[in-house]
């Protein structure tokens, strides 16, 4: 039972490690493909790339044309369903009437009915309204069915009449903006081109930076010179000692009492 158990951990423990090892080789062979693409993006000049987006602008523009013509299929089919359902919706009406008037003749007692001046035996006309009721109230179905499925399509079309009003935008937009790219482009390679053609004068500016140098060498070799010869004077040394003898008297009389509290 123990063994059992442990070779079932150690599979647990290995499928663990595989599915780890394999997402980690996904995900690193993601980062390489995205790495490839960029360095490739990068190698590509910018006008070509314009260029590009350019046609793809064109090939979107040709597409909307398919764009129009299923849109303009749905139009159609709206238009076709709406006359549908008018001439059902007339159908029933007068279906309607003829049954309101099937019942009222309904009206009595006697063996016989009389409707559009003709006579029925009442339970023959009493089926034959029961019939057309419910064919009626099949028909009713089938038109809300019908109503609900035109109000369907309405929407449908209406949205992808807003939509191609909308991608028509989003072209225009887009052109103008790599038409402000492409003028952004061309006034940074006039900048770039006369960046080269200016005189490079970085070797005037080092050799400059060089010498201010030495020159602040040269200062400070002076300043400790200076320092030097005023600290090794006579006169300095005089000072330094009156300083230190001053200190001194000064700790005397505040730790031990001054001469004038003694006597």
């Amino acid at each position: 039972m123990c063994k059992k158990v442990l070779v079932i951990a150690t599979l647990a423990v290995v499928a663990a490690v595989v599915i780890i090892g394999g997402r980690r080789v996904v995900s690193y062979g993601r980062y390489l493909k995205q790495q490839a693409r960029e360095a490739f993006d990068s190698r590509i000049p910018p006008e070509q790339e314009i260029a590009r987006l350019r046609m793809e602008l064109r090939t979107l523009e040709r597409d909307d044309g398919r764009h129009f013509e299923r849109v303009a299929r749905q139009g159609v089919e709206v238009d076709r369903l709406e006359k549908r359902v008018a001439v059902f919706k007339e159908k029933l009406v007068k279906d309607e009437n003829r049954i309101r008037a099937m019942k009222t003749s309904l009206v009595g007692e006697g063996e016989f009915v009389t409707h559009n001046g003709t006579r029925f035996p009442r339970t023959n006309f009493q089926a034959e309204l029961r019939e057309t009721a419910a064919t009626f109230q099949t028909d009713e179905a089938t038109l809300q069915s019908m109503q609900d499925q035109l109000s369907a399509k309405k929407q449908s079309y209406e949205r992808n009449r807003k939509e191609l009003a909308n991608l028509k935008l989003q072209r225009q937009q887009m052109a103008t903006e790599l038409q402000q790219l492409e003028t952004a482009l061309e006034k940074e390679r006039q900048a770039q081109a006369q960046a080269e053609n200016t005189l490079d004068d970085a070797s005037y500016r080092r050799l400059r930076k060089e010498m201010d140098n030495i020159h602040d060498r040269i200062k400070v070799m002076a300043k400790v010179r200076d320092l030097k010869k005023a600290v090794d004077s006579p006169v300095r040394a005089e000072e330094e000692r009156r300083e230190h003898e001053t200190k001194i008297d000064s700790y005397i009389d505040n730790r031990f009492g001054s001469k004038d509290k003694a006597e």
